[in-house]
């Protein structure tokens, strides 16, 4: 599929996942320093094609690849930050970093961003709160007018060292009373969440998947508004230190009107009368929760890749109609999908993908970051995607 690679709408700059090529389209050299080089390049020149600049960015997040040792996480997030931090004066945007897998053979790191061009500025940056341990131009969350965005937020002390050792529990409740902690300081509360998504490490299966993810959301509700903001829960390879359990981030709009988006008979949470939500219209603002193929009982639906989109879409359509929006009110998806094996098995399955979503938005449609997870909240689930837009 040729989706476009950035769009704008207003003041909001959407831009697709972007990994390193060379000027060929051909994936570069396995250079960190190289391919941080040429995402952030790539980026730079986009933006100035629609008329935005690097400072426009407010959030940034890596995803990358690499050996699950910490000496060589260590050595990886170095070479980015060595080259990331030339191309942003402090305060710079918001930062979140995510071990997983790519889509693309060859790629070490995927570059994805949130754009949006002036409006009235502040640094979000609560007196006490934790640290990264290293020096570095970015901060934990802006303010644009009326909107919070906050990078990711962890179990972390102000020097950097791991809260909560092996237990989930503890870290998800220092992350999120984090994440409580920079929406106040923002002017605003948890009931100002639009999106909030959570990563976390967990490599069980069967019904230990639901149980592990049924005991960090029992902690993560106490912090959730009623109803909660839209989001996606992802299993994820690891973050950049191997202790971390988990990390959460989110985007929030101050304001009491907004419509939430919660269609009938639509798929449902394994806990119920949770309050969480599909979606919710805030605004010119359009934000659709992580959608998975699952039944009202978060059973997952369908055996294959193919099954499993189709349905996912289906049920973004169906939340986007609940606000009366249609697919193209849509600028940007997130997918995330589960698949193993080799990397022709791997690329059959993002195209797979990719044809079911020429289904439901022709092209150009919207931009797309793409990320390969080690799985989702409940099991048997192969792809989760989420969708934004401004109408």
């Amino acid at each position: 599929m040729t989706a476009p690679t950035v769009i704008r709408r207003g003041n909001f700059v959407f831009v697709g996942g972007l990994v390193a090529r060379d000027r060929s389209g051909a994936i570069a050299p396995p250079d960190v320093r190289l391919q941080t080089r040429l995402v952030f390049d790539t980026l730079r020149d986009m933006l100035e094609s629609v008329g935005a600049s690097l400072g426009d960015v407010v959030k940034h997040s890596i995803y990358f690849a690499c050996a699950p040792e910490q000496a060589a996480i260590d050595a990886f997030t170095a070479d980015v930050d060595a080259v990331r931090a030339r191309y942003f004066t402090a305060p710079g945007p918001t930062r979140t970093e995510l071990r997983c897998g790519l889509d693309t053979e060859g790629a070490l790191l995927m570059l994805d961003t949130w754009v949006v061009i002036g409006g009235k500025r502040e640094v979000i940056d609560p007196p006490g709160h934790w640290g990264w341990g290293v020096e570095q131009p970015f901060v934990h969350g802006w303010k644009v007018d009326d909107m919070l965005f906050i990078g990711g937020q962890r179990s972390l002390d102000a020097n950097g060292k791991v809260l909560g050792l092996g237990d989930i529990e503890i870290q998800t409740d220092e992350s999120f009373r984090n994440l409580d902690t920079m929406l106040g300081a923002g002017g605003g509360d948890r009931h100002s969440l639009m999106r909030q998504n959570t990563y976390f490490r967990f490599f069980g299966e069967g019904r230990e998947v639901t149980q592990y993810w049924e005991k960090m959301t029992n902690v993560r509700r106490r912090y959730m508004s009623v109803p909660s903001a839209a989001g996606a829960g992802l299993r994820i390879q690891g973050m950049p230190q191997v202790d971390e359990l988990i990390q959460v981030e989110g985007i929030g709009v101050l304001g009491d009107e907004r419509v939430r988006l919660q269609p009938k008979d639509h798929w449902d949470w394994s806990i119920s009368n949770s309050q969480f939500t599909q979606g919710w219209a805030k605004g010119p603002l359009i934000f659709i929760g992580g959608q998975i193929s699952a039944d009202n009982k978060a059973q997952a639906v369908g055996d294959d890749m193919e099954a499993q989109a189709r349905n996912v879409f289906q049920f973004i359509r169906n939340v986007l109609g609940e606000g009366g929006y249609t697919e193209a009110d849509v600028q940007k998806l997130y997918i995330y999908f589960h698949a193993e094996g080799d990397w022709n098995e791997i690329a059959a399955a993002r195209e797979t993908i990719a044809r079911v979503q020429r289904e439901f938005y022709p092209e150009p449609g919207p931009v797309v970051t793409a990320i390969r997870v080690a799985g989702f909240a409940f099991e048997n689930l192969l792809i989760e995607i989420e969708a934004f837009g401004v109408r």
